[in-house]
């Protein structure tokens, strides 16, 4: 009777143990042993440095050391708290900015300390006057709180500064709307431009002011010299180029420097007259072409007229010798004495 009397306190007592256990309150996965977190002499009383929670994929750092274990495990089945910040915080966003709240903040504090990197990232980096702007004038919500997705496009926060500018009217000359085409965005106010002239390189004489050129509106300007510099051509008499018929191709003899010295390849065309003998020999092309109403006749003679008797003799013997000046260019079109 007394064997049997012990029999039943074991078993009585191994169904409380297991019954026990079944009913723990952090669900029957949760695999810590009691006493990492426990006191044994009374279950509510939780060690103070008991649970490493570095081990877990939600290690406490910042301001969650200090936060009570309840506020984030409403429910002793640890299980069901979530590693996302919006499982306990409110968005106050109001999913303007998405879910990801550790792309500006952390948990140190919710002030946000890396507002040039997030611009940098969403491919609007605060650069010159934008460094210091007032953030509400971009992001010009109901509440403080609130960033919508706003456009990243100058004209979008600009259009009154284009629509108002008047020296040059932008919109009367249709000018794109693309301010960085013109406008430096590291610069601190718009007088800072940049604006690609690559086409038309403006460099040398033509580093000047927009409106000398553009004095009929921007838009279809020929970029062929003579289309500003026509008067300039017809004015010019040392030599004619009318009276000539120079060709209207002024980067043939000009550079965009300035109009002297003009350097006509008269070496590779014509004749050499900046190289060889006659380097250096002549002060201007009237020398050799008297007649400047027609480039094409030239004259050897007019230098050279003191040595005819002296070339009447070398040349002595040589057939179809005539002493002129085509007859000279002929026989010596590069100017040599063989």
């Amino acid at each position: 009777m007394i064997y049997n009397k012990y029999i039943f306190i074991f078993l009585l007592a191994v169904f409380t143990f297991t019954s026990v256990k079944a009913a723990s309150p952090h669900g029957k996965d949760f695999k810590v042993d009691c006493a990492t977190c426990h006191q044994t002499e009374n279950w509510e009383s939780i060690k103070e440095n008991g649970f490493n929670h570095n081990k877990t994929n939600f290690p406490l750092t910042g301001q969650h050391k200090d936060v009570s274990c309840r506020k984030c495990h409403s429910s002793l089945k640890f299980s069901e708290a979530k590693p996302e910040c919006a499982t306990c915080h409110s968005d106050m966003h109001e999913a303007t900015v998405g879910r990801d709240c550790e792309r500006c903040h952390t948990t140190n504090s919710w002030i946000v300390n890396n507002i040039r990197q997030i611009h940098q990232q969403e491919g609007f980096p605060l650069l010159g006057a934008h460094n210091t702007a007032d953030c509400n004038r971009c992001h010009s919500s109901s509440t403080k709180l609130r960033f919508e997705n706003i456009r990243s496009d100058c004209f979008s926060c600009h259009f009154a500064e284009y629509e108002s500018t008047t020296i040059p009217n932008h919109k009367a000359a249709g000018f794109d709307t693309d301010c960085s085409r013109c406008h430096n965005m590291n610069g601190q106010n718009w007088a800072g431009t940049g604006y690609n002239h690559n086409f038309f390189p403006l460099t040398g004489g033509h580093s000047i002011d927009c409106n000398s050129c553009h004095t009929q509106g921007y838009k279809g300007l020929s970029s062929d010299c003579v289309s500003c510099h026509l008067s300039d051509y017809n004015a010019t008499t040392n030599p004619a180029h009318v009276t000539a018929n120079f060709s209207k191709e002024c980067k043939t003899c000009h550079s965009i420097n300035a109009w002297k010295p003009a350097t006509f390849n008269h070496d590779s065309q014509f004749f050499p007259i900046y190289s060889g003998k006659h380097k250096g020999e002549w002060n201007s092309c009237t020398d050799c072409h008297a007649n400047i109403n027609n480039y094409s006749d030239f004259t050897c003679t007019n230098c050279h007229e003191h040595n005819k008797t002296s070339m009447d003799n070398e040349h002595r013997g040589e057939r179809g010798y005539v002493y002129n000046s085509k007859n000279c260019f002929s026989c010596h079109p590069q100017g040599k004495s063989d």
